[in-house]
């Protein structure tokens, strides 16, 4: 071998078999000056025996239970050379492996490289056939061929996994030394980290692997911790909190850098806060986050997501929960444009094992094992639910969801190739409106994916983007493609829905919808119901003339807490039908009402009023409901704004008095800010109109100063005379 020398560390596990097929792929790829040390821990007898004779490698113990930052530790200590090997002792090598992993650093700026690697965490994944796992010489033929597939192909990555992995020793100290995980944020800002792709190792990832024996559960831990990454969440965090007091023993809330009370209301709240940063990667922050929780089972939740679920039941099932590893927990969307729309459900391992996980991905993160990076999978727990409101059109435009998603996608994208990255990439593109963008991406999806469940994920996003598009030929032949490859009807009766709406074909629409299940799931286990299209259902029962039916499958979608449609096309539905917007006040629950708010505020000023009028009488003093008039009381008329005003300021809100927005509003005319000034002078006192007053007399017209002074003297004559006095 004619590689630069390195030092190689073992840490010994898994069953002595795999040790020892572990021990000779290493022997085989060693150079005449590389230097081996295996970390042997003092219970594993079986693996000594293992050792004896091989007088090629150094030998030193680790105490029984230490953990694998110590182990790599001991081994850095005991070596000299300047790049060290990092090799779990389940790892079975395949031959010249080494040269391509040692390629790279004839670059000074890279920094650490991993092979291609089975059952690892992170970008060095490599998924490998059953059939290249049957026996030592079909790994061998299946490596081989890999090696000539892949030759020169390297990638930047922004971390590895633990399994197996080069760094330069310098790097690694000055980052602080090995850990669990290895630092890769303090490895990445020294240098590049790559992957060679013509590398390929296997990991067995036995329960014997060596690498786990830290990451077991605490005995007396609390139960379950929840852990919430957070910035400027103030509008919805609190209620979050409230919802999971009876649910967990404690509550993590890691801040990225909030600028509003985010951080007070979540200590206000009992939560134990960090402050922490954002790198604009979501695993990680999440990461960071479940670092500080010391529960057994740790809950993944938003600051936009309430547990509406059995608090009670889930506990039981979670302390009785065996083998587990996690939790399916049910996810509603509340989606669409002006609160409206539908909504959607997903299933996903929310609740899991906190210490064996670990969150990967920039976006779209995964729930996965911190060692092998497989998804940490379990039975869905139906009494667990969280109603997610982040998918609102006006939530989503003050959080600035989809292009933060899109540029995360993006990064996504550099830090590790791949099917998941392209999916993500695509599914990000269609969500921020860039639709020709996320066809060209989904079509390259297309080519790669050899799984099913790839094909069917780029087949929906490119009928969506067709329909998008109002390309119907193209969705249709995209639909039916889909149709030939889906295993459950749910999965195209979806699209199929739309495009039927579309084509203007209501009658087909409605028949599609009739036959959907109330709950379903799809096979990318995205829930499908009756419910995701009531929407869709309530618009094609107009189109067709059929008001009353109309009506009534609004009021049952409410009466259910659900809110399918815009607030405007709700008035226009209750109104061909003789109804009126104040139904939707008395019809929806109150755990209904948030996610309406978050509609109204996007809705016309005139409906809005109306449904926050009638809102207002149901439950009155509710903040929320305040709290959205405030933001639409600068568009109503003039007497609305002053009732408004007078309701905020009774109940503790003047700095959002709706007359001061009015005044400070230039889209409203001269005379509107001048008088709501004037009132708010007269009936409140409030200092804060004079500048706003005198701002907007200046821009009245001449030949409309007197009629707006003679109203001014019937609204605000105390005023008015002060202003005739200081004229005169």
């Amino acid at each position: 071998m004619t590689h630069i020398p390195v030092s190689v560390i073992v840490a010994a596990g898994g069953s002595a078999d795999d040790f020892h097929a572990c021990l000779l792929s290493l022997r085989a790829s060693l150079g005449l000056r590389d230097e081996v040390v295996c970390v042997l821990p003092s219970d594993r007898a079986d693996l000594r025996a293992e050792l004896r004779g091989e007088q090629w490698l150094k030998v030193i113990e680790s105490p029984a239970g230490a953990g694998a930052a110590e182990r790599w530790a001991a081994g850095v200590d005991a070596t000299r050379h300047p790049i060290i090997i990092l090799v779990d002792g389940d790892v079975v090598l395949s031959a010249h492996w080494l040269d391509p992993v040692l390629e790279p650093f004839g670059d000074p700026s890279v920094v650490a490289t991993g092979p291609r690697c089975h059952n690892s965490f992170g970008p060095q994944q490599a998924e490998l056939p059953k059939e290249a796992m049957a026996s030592a010489a079909a790994f061998k033929a299946f490596a081989r061929q890999w090696r000539q597939d892949h030759r020169g192909e390297f990638s930047d990555v922004d971390r590895l996994g633990p399994v197996c992995v080069a760094i330069r020793r310098d790097a690694l100290a000055i980052a602080g030394g090995p850990t669990a995980d290895l630092p890769w944020d303090g490895l990445a800002v020294q240098g590049r980290v790559t992957v060679a792709h013509a590398a390929l190792v296997a990991h067995v990832a036995s329960t014997d692997c060596g690498l786990r024996g830290e990451f077991t559960d605490e005995p007396g831990a609390p139960l379950i911790s929840a852990a919430l990454i957070v910035k400027d969440e103030a509008d919805v965090l609190a209620r979050s909190l409230d919802a999971l007091r009876d649910l967990v023993d404690e509550i993590v809330v890691y801040d990225t850098g909030s600028t509003d009370d985010t951080v007070a209301i979540a200590r206000a709240h009992g939560a134990r806060v960090v402050e922490g940063y954002w790198n604009e990667h979501f695993g990680d922050a999440r990461n960071r986050c479940l670092e500080h929780c010391r529960g057994t089972w740790a809950l993944w939740v938003d600051a936009d997501e309430i547990f509406t679920g059995d608090a009670k039941a889930v506990r039981a099932a979670v302390a009785a929960g065996g083998d587990a590893r996690a939790f399916f927990v049910t996810i509603d969307n509340q989606e669409g444009h002006e609160g409206g729309s539908g909504h959607s459900t997903i299933y996903f391992p929310r609740l899991f094992r906190r210490s064996p996980s670990r969150l990967y991905g920039r976006l779209h993160e995964q729930v996965v094992d911190r060692v092998t990076g497989t998804a940490m999978v379990g039975p869905q727990l139906t009494t667990a639910v969280l109603t997610h409101v982040g998918y609102t059109a006006l939530r989503r435009t003050v959080k600035s969801k989809a292009e933060r998603n899109l540029r995360l996608a993006e990064l996504a994208a550099e830090d590790v190739s791949g099917i998941t990255a392209i999916g993500n990439l695509a599914r990000a593109q269609i969500g921020s409106g860039h639709i020709e963008e996320a066809i060209e991406t989904s079509r390259r999806g297309l080519e790669q994916a050899k799984e099913n469940s790839h094909r069917v994920l780029f087949l929906k996003i490119l009928a969506d983007a067709y329909l998008a598009l109002k390309r119907l030929t193209e969705a249709n032949e995209t639909i039916e493609e889909l149709r030939r490859i889906a295993s459950t009807a749910f999965t195209v009766d979806e699209h199929e829905v739309k495009l039927r709406f579309a084509e203007g074909d209501y009658e087909r629409a409605l028949e599609i919808v009739a036959a959907l299940p109330e709950s379903g799931m799809n096979d990318l286990l995205y829930g499908v119901g009756k419910g995701r299209f009531a929407g869709l259902h309530i618009d094609a029962l107009s189109r067709l003339d059929r008001n009353q039916e109309a009506a009534e499958q609004l009021r049952r979608s409410l009466r259910e807490g659900r809110v399918p449609v815009p607030v405007a096309r709700m008035a226009q539905v209750l109104g061909a039908a003789d109804g009126s917007l104040a139904e939707v006040a008395e019809l929806l629950p109150r755990e209904g009402v948030r996610g309406l708010l978050f509609g109204i505020a996007e809705a016309p000023p005139e409906a809005a009023d109306e449904l926050l009028e009638a809102l207002w009488r149901r439950y009155p003093g509710e903040p929320t409901v305040l709290t959205v008039a405030a933001r639409v009381g600068r568009l109503v008329p003039l007497i609305r704004a002053m009732e408004w005003s007078a309701r905020l300021r009774q109940h503790g809100f003047a700095e959002r008095c709706t007359l001061l927005a009015l005044s400070g509003n230039s889209r409203r005319t001269p005379r509107e800010r001048t008088l709501a000034a004037a009132i708010a002078l007269e009936m409140f006192h409030d200092e804060a109109a004079l500048p706003l007053l005198n701002e907007a007399l200046a821009a009245v017209p001449d030949d409309q100063s007197a009629p707006v002074l003679e109203e001014m003297r019937v609204l605000a004559p105390k005023v008015s005379g002060s202003i005739e006095l200081a004229d005169a």
